[in-house]
């Protein structure tokens, strides 16, 4: 049966960058985003508590902006941060409404804090200022906010977390190259697999057409909870009861309900890959494979591709806040070809790079190798360049995934973040920083 998928509800609004422009935003996402924060926060103390005179945080309410005015401020998205990944956000660094409202410098004090934290857990913040979230655009507020609750759903998507996930890997595939997957395509594989498992020839590729008439969730939940679901959905010709029979499956097993029958069926990506991202994350059936098959068949490189250290999620994070296409997932993966440490060494000194000497991806397969390692090496040269400090690290090196690649990309971003603190032409060094601190400590004592 070809389901008849609606359109989305789209919600024009008007540009705030010039009077003739335009923007939308989709409205089944804004409520499904709005039924997520008063789930998630619904027991938090202060969004809860009866001394916020100014501003009502939970529930948030779905009458008219309810939801853009509750996100001015920032509070309300820091508590969401924490929530998504805990610890993202000191919480003492912001500014409550105490005696009166915060007024709109204390307002983007707090976005500052946001949006910068949202860049330190990986979230795609492309031309978003404070000045957006405190005056409420409504397009700009939506996506930091979708960026935030996806940061909290695909946070454990990892092979530390599950190493079942190597069951998803394709013949013939790295675990480098699986690792630098984007959590939307590992989570369709994932499906996938568990469709392999119970029906033969059913597979997705996509969360919007390709599970908008329910067959495709209703055999995953069997698959992955065959005791407390069953095909009984699948009996149901109207697509709206058998939406209702999965969703009540789901919330069975414990799946925070905040997407509709309506949001399956129009096949709204966003909503869809968070309601699959919560069945991993609460099911993941990846454990039937036995601890010592899951070592060998990970053999050596599971030491270099198993966990990103926390010096290495900071360098990649650095990396996408430039906003780049395509995104950074796995730094030694991403960085071989050498062609996007180019682009950043064309930030940190503008016109450095000679664009005839670099070779452009993607290569023929018999001259990737030459060509990755020619432009590797430039990157070396233009760090001595720049005097960086490079010692014992070659093209070869990047090429090769070696962790010799941290210290070129540590001495980069020290290099760019004191270029970004010049006064005026005078440059600041680690000793004026590290003044400035101790004078600002002896003023907070």
């Amino acid at each position: 049966m070809e389901p008849l998928v609606e359109p989305p509800n789209l919600v024009i609004i008007a540009g705030h960058e010039a009077e003739d422009s335009q923007h939308s935003y989709v409205e089944e996402e804004k409520v499904g985003f709005l039924n997520w924060i008063n789930i998630r926060l619904r027991d938090d103390s202060f969004l809860n508590s009866n001394r916020n005179f100014f501003t009502k945080y939970i529930p948030v309410s779905e009458e008219g902006d309810g939801l853009f005015n509750s996100l001015k401020d920032g509070i309300l998205l820091s508590k969401l941060m924490n929530d998504s990944v805990p610890g993202t956000v000191d919480e003492r660094a912001l500014n409550y409404p105490k005696t009166r409202p915060l007024n709109y410098f204390m307002m983007l004090e707090n976005q500052n804090v946001v949006l910068n934290s949202c860049t330190a857990i990986g979230c795609r913040i492309v031309n978003i200022r404070p000045e957006d979230m405190a005056d409420g655009v409504k397009h700009l507020q939506l996506a930091v906010l979708w960026q935030v609750i996806r940061a909290g759903l695909v946070h454990n998507l990892t092979l530390k977390k599950h190493p079942g996930l190597k069951k998803l890997l394709l013949e013939g595939e790295t675990l480098a190259k699986f690792v630098s997957r984007s959590p939307e395509e590992i989570l369709v594989r994932w499906v996938n697999y568990q469709l392999r498992r119970v029906c033969e020839g059913k597979h997705i590729k996509n969360f919007y057409k390709d599970i908008s008439d329910g067959v495709a969730y209703t055999y995953l939940l069997t698959a992955i909870a065959p005791s407390e679901t069953d095909l009984l959905p699948l009996r149901e010709v109207n697509l709206e009861d058998r939406m209702d029979m999965i969703l009540e499956y789901a919330e069975n097993l414990g799946v925070c309900n905040f997407v509709t029958s309506k949001d399956i069926i129009k096949g709204s990506p966003k909503l869809n890959t968070a309601f699959v991202a919560q069945l991993f994350n609460m099911y993941p059936a990846l454990d039937s494979c036995d601890q010592e098959a899951q070592i060998d068949d990970f053999d050596d490189e599971a030491e270099v591709y198993i966990e990103e250290t926390r010096e290495e999620k900071s360098y990649r994070h650095w990396l996408n806040s430039f906003n780049f296409n395509p995104y950074v997932s796995y730094l030694y993966e991403d960085l071989r070809d050498g062609h996007l440490l180019l682009r950043v060494f064309d930030v940190l000194k503008k016109g450095v790079v000679d664009w005839d000497r670099v070779n452009k991806p993607p290569f023929e397969s018999r001259l990737h190798v030459f060509k990755s390692i020619e432009n590797c090496n430039y990157c070396i040269e233009l760090g001595i360049q720049l005097k960086i400090k490079l010692v014992g690290i070659a093209g070869l090196n990047i090429y090769e995934g070696n962790k010799l690649l941290l210290s070129l990309l540590w001495q980069m971003m020290r290099h760019y973040t004191l270029g970004l603190m010049k006064h005026g032409d005078k440059e600041i060094g680690e000793e004026e920083v590290v003044s400035w601190c101790n004078k600002r400590l002896q003023v907070d004592k």
